[in-house]
């Protein structure tokens, strides 16, 4: 009920707010001077193992998104995931996620922060 109500206000002042003048700024997140434009990167990775009466193979893949916030900042965000095959019926994946923050205000000095971490695929999956 409460969302029917918030699209029909949204429907009548959107409407309402431009026949008396009312028009949207030309603010973007996504400048054309490239502030805030987003960069997309990838890699993937596959390898297999054999030996021992075994076999094992891995493949990875990771997304990376970045940002230049600032002349002197940049945000990278990777989002990305990788599983382990054991061909005798195991398997496990894990979901892989970062951020790092790099600042360099100077061509000589540069100040990274770097958290990153894995969650079993089973935290969103629920199997």
């Amino acid at each position: 009920m409460a969302l029917r109500t918030l699209i029909t206000i949204l429907l009548v002042l959107v409407p309402a707010a431009s026949s008396v003048g009312l028009q949207p700024s030309g603010f973007s997140l996504v400048e054309p001077d490239g502030w805030l434009t987003p960069s997309f990167s990838g890699w993937a990775g596959v390898s297999l193992v054999s030996g021992g009466g075994t076999t094992t193979a891995a493949g990875t893949y990771v997304g990376t998104m970045s940002f230049q916030l600032h002349p002197t900042v940049r945000a990278d965000l990777d989002l990305g995931y990788t599983r382990l095959y054991d061909f005798h019926g195991a398997s496990a994946g894990r979901v892989l996620g970062a951020v790092d923050l790099e600042w360099k205000p100077t061509n000589g000095f540069t100040l990274m922060l770097h958290c990153s971490g894995s969650l079993p695929d089973s935290s969103f999956t629920g199997l």
